[in-house]
């Protein structure tokens, strides 16, 4: 059976994980990108492994030649002054983002 001590550790690891994406509209992400260029007025996309569909602004400034289904680790910030004909999702800036294929 683990200590208390190691089980204290392991819980304040994830919590601060999951409040550091918080931090200022930051939020931090594995997610999957997606082809959506057949539907109307849409590029790539991005599919968070929770499920919210992202429309990057800046997808390029990091992938050259995106592959539908590349997974990927991003940190992101909604943008709010922004209107998309697309509306599968929230528009985003990514502020990092790196394939974990």
């Amino acid at each position: 059976m683990r200590s208390r001590t190691e089980l204290v550790g392991a819980f304040l690891t994830v919590f601060v994980m999951l409040c550091v994406g918080c931090v200022d509209g930051l939020k931090l992400g594995n997610a999957t990108l997606r082809d959506y260029t057949g539907l109307d007025g849409c590029g790539w996309v991005i599919e968070g492994d929770e499920g919210v569909v992202l429309e990057p602004l800046n997808l390029g400034d990091f992938i050259s030649n995106p592959d539908a289904g590349m997974r990927l680790a991003i940190e992101y910030q909604e943008e709010t002054d922004y209107a998309s004909i697309c509306m599968v999702g929230p528009i985003v800036t990514l502020l990092a983002c790196e394939s974990m294929d």
